[in-house]
């Protein structure tokens, strides 16, 4: 691209340059030009390269500069502002570079603030807060300020993923030599600077954030004058191509910064779910109500390119994207033109193609189920009908709607759906097994997950290496089941050769599968600890006998950890100790995943950045009492104490049992050392954990493989002992000291005179016979012919 410069800066010493790309913006260019020069900070010159400019905005900056020895005035052709920030980027000679639009304004401190944390933390890249601003008020940007872009420190794109939220060029300063040989890309107008400043990110390895307001970005009043940011409006398809060729060009980034291939994978999902729920759906939702067809045709083959482009294990935990191939395009249905609908309909298969029974079942547990199924059923029929049926039947039960709910009642529907499970159950399960031969297929069952999590998504991606042939199914938690798909579960476990299961699964009490039919019982908790199943009858919280056999009497296989205690499994749930295989948890591979584990760390030390550098308590009770009561949990642990007494070298996470769900909360004055930690993921918690506190719970198997300290928080042994018997003596078996008091849990802390690592790594040893983190490859290659 040709430019001339017209005025060049006479400033010696820049410290930082400013590049402003110029284009008939006579309205506004006045404000923005004054708030650079009235910058406390000293060396900075202001690039301002025009893009053809036909209001009079070139006249206006060749007088500013003609006035200021600290301008450079630059012409070209119109050729859109990334050619225009590349043309500035050339003849720029700060140290540090920054960009600012042409009718936005810098607070008066905006480039001190920058450039003094940018020298003091010696970082490539510093951003800050940014607001929103018209002729009436300011407001912060509310994508920002919700995923807590705003926060002050150092950051990394993979340990703060919501840095994504703030990938537009400007409030940023950049250190020249990050950005030196970095260009934005020309040949697109819409989210060209997202791969520049995603790059700048990755090769700037860390982030800097001030705490103070550093950029007005102009929300414009005057609706002949359209900025760049509403061009998604009114040009859709020109917005949604560009952003798929913005997608395409940034990828490759992450490949070329990111070694870890954990963490590379999660970073791209996070960037990926940005880029679709943010910006390339309300482009694709403006092309379908445009109703353009050939726009229409174009877009839907752009998304079917796009979903084969991306890598399946991350295409699976896009739920935005399958959110918006389902049931927000069918509830758009109508807007699609007829000559276009065949390219939705190859998009839908080849999208549930790829789709994996996890990220199924959780686009069937949203509100607008209806509409899923009807795409499920449209693609695997090759089919539109299920679709227009939907429509149709939509209009006819709307106008019965009223009427239904003034004479149906709730004790009509629980009647009807407990004979529709009555009849699923006792008449079309033992037909299927009857008349339907064993198929190649394994079927995962839990209630506990509405996800492939845990030693399900271990076994399910090791099936995807190992046993292509077999066609894999997951019915995993969802809430209100219709009776097509209750009849199809029942099918498929009547004609599976392999069925899952991780717990007890009510669903299955007191059937029986076919006899060539593997049922194999993966179960939740590790070791053996507290009596459960049929071991556990007599105790206070213990179910009936009769119970306990209806839940397990079709087991075929139990795996286990180790050889020590098959007899106890064997015993729980009545099956002969040759069927309990000490094959290993799957759900324990990731504890010797190294890539993984620094993943976990850095994506902790970015959402809880005060726990960086601390060292991490973590306590994990398991629940009281029986269903009616577990519920609630009444907190021994005084958090409070535990604070002043241990000092800011550490911080407290809470991670209760899924059952709890009230009684436990973190004082307002304490969030800062201390986290309820109870949605996140178990395993990733203990990965990050120093010193766990449990009492009765299986955690402590999972955790001693890594040979960290565990202390026993046993303030009510006496009573849980009634409650629940243990296979082993207590207080001889766990690997670590017992405390029965606030007191003795900190004097244990502080001084570590109990830990013994050589006593954990036999209690290791003892209840995992494989410590190699494949217990996922050898369950599927001994057990899956």
């Amino acid at each position: 691209m040709s430019y001339e410069i017209i005025k060049k800066s006479s400033l010696e010493n820049v410290l930082v340059s400013i590049v402003t790309p110029v284009y008939n913006v006579v309205t506004y260019i006045d404000e923005t030009i004054s708030s650079v020069l009235k910058q406390t900070q000293e060396g900075i010159e202001l690039i301002l390269v025009d893009d053809g400019s036909t209001d009079g905005s070139y006249e206006k900056i060749v007088e500013y500069a003609e006035q200021h020895k600290n301008i450079t005035v630059i012409r070209q052709e119109n050729a859109g502002p990334g050619t225009a920030r590349n043309v500035g980027l050339e003849v720029a000679k700060g140290q540090y570079v920054s960009f600012l639009d042409s009718d936005d304004v810098l607070p008066e401190k905006a480039i001190e603030f920058l450039y003094q944390a940018a020298i003091s933390e010696n970082v490539g890249v510093v951003t800050g807060i940014s607001v929103s601003f018209n002729s009436t008020r300011s407001w912060f940007i509310q994508g920002h300020y919700q995923r807590g872009v705003f926060k002050k420190g150092r950051k990394t794109v993979v340990k703060n993923p919501e840095m994504m939220y703030t990938l537009g060029p400007c409030n940023k300063l950049y250190r020249f030599d990050i950005v030196q040989n970095l260009r934005f890309p020309t040949e697109i107008k819409v989210g060209e600077d997202q791969p520049f400043v995603l790059e700048a990110y990755l090769a700037s390895k860390d982030i800097y954030t001030v705490d103070e307001i550093i950029y007005n970005y102009r929300a414009r009043e005057d609706s002949e004058d359209v900025s760049l940011s509403q061009i998604v409006k009114s040009n859709p398809y020109k917005s949604f191509s560009d952003l798929l060729k913005s997608i395409q060009l940034s990828l490759p980034l992450f490949d070329k910064y990111i070694s870890n291939q954990v963490m590379r994978e999660k970073t791209i999902e996070y960037y990926l779910s940005r880029m679709l729920s943010a910006d390339l759906w309300a482009a694709f939702r403006g092309i379908l109500l445009e109703g353009d067809a050939s726009a229409q045709k174009k877009a839907f083959s752009g998304i079917t390119a796009f979903i084969e482009l991306i890598p399946e294990q991350i295409y699976n935990r896009l739920e935005f994207l399958h959110r918006m191939i389902s049931y927000e395009i069918v509830n758009r249905y109508t807007y699609i033109k007829k000559e276009v609908r065949g390219d939705y309909l190859n998009m839908i298969q080849i999208a549930y193609s790829k789709m994996n029974p996890g990220a199924m079942n959780t686009i069937l547990s949203v509100g607008a189920s209806k509409e899923v199924r009807a795409s499920i059923e449209a693609a695997k029929h090759n089919s539109l009908r299920p679709i227009l049926n939907l429509l149709a039947k939509r209009k006819i039960l709307q106008t019965l709607k009223d009427a239904k709910e003034r004479f149906v009642s709730q004790t009509w529907m629980n009647f009807k759906r407990k004979n529709q499970r009555f009849y699923a159950k006792r008449i079309a399960f033992p037909f299927y097994k009857a008349f339907y031969q064993t198929e190649n297929k394994i079927v995962f069952l839990t209630n506990k997950h509405t996800k492939m999590q845990d030693s399900f998504l271990g076994i399910y991606e090791e099936l995807l290496r190992q046993k292509k042939d077999y066609k894999i199914i997951g019915h995993l938690k969802q809430p209100n089941r219709s009776f097509s798909e209750l009849l199809r579960l029942y099918k498929d476990v009547a004609t599976a050769k392999y069925i899952f299961l991780d717990d007890y699964y009510f669903q299955l009490y007191g059937t029986k599968a076919k006899a060539s039919t593997e049922v194999i019982q993966l179960w939740h908790a590790a070791g053996a600890f507290k009596k459960f199943g049929f071991s556990s009858i007599g105790s206070l919280d213990s179910n009936t006998e009769e119970f306990e056999r209806a839940a397990h009497s079709l087991y075929s296989k139990v795996v286990v950890s180790s050889k020590e205690i098959v007899p106890f499994y064997a015993d729980a749930f009545h099956v002969p100790e040759k069927n309990v295989l000490p094959l290993g948890v799957p759900r324990t591979d990731k504890f010797f995943d190294e890539d993984y584990k620094e993943y976990v760390h850095a994506y902790f030390e970015g959402k809880y950045p005060l726990t960086k550098g601390k060292k991490i308590i973590t306590y994990a009770p398991t629940f009281r009492g029986g269903p009616s009561e577990r519920q609630t949990f009444l907190m021994q642990l005084n958090i409070r104490r535990l604070i002043e007494k241990l000092g800011d070298e550490y911080i407290i996470i809470l991670k209760m049992h899924p059952s709890v769900t009230r009684g436990v909360g973190i004082p307002y004055d304490l969030q800062e050392q201390a986290y309820n930690m109870s949605k996140e993921d178990i395993n990733d918690v203990l990965i990050y954990t120093d010193i766990l506190i449990t009492d009765y719970s299986s955690v402590v198997f999972d955790f001693s493989i890594m040979e960290k300290p565990t202390i026993f928080y046993a303030y009510d042994l006496e009573d849980y002992l009634e409650e629940r018997n243990f296979y082993y003596q207590f207080e001889d078996f766990v690997p670590g000291p017992i405390v029965r008091t606030n007191d003795e849990l900190i004097e244990e802390i502080k001084t570590m005179k109990n830990y013994d690592v050589e006593k954990i790594r036999a209690f290791k040893n003892r209840f995992f016979d494989d410590t190699d983190g494949c217990a996922s490859e050898r369950i599927v290659r001994e057990l899956i012919q």
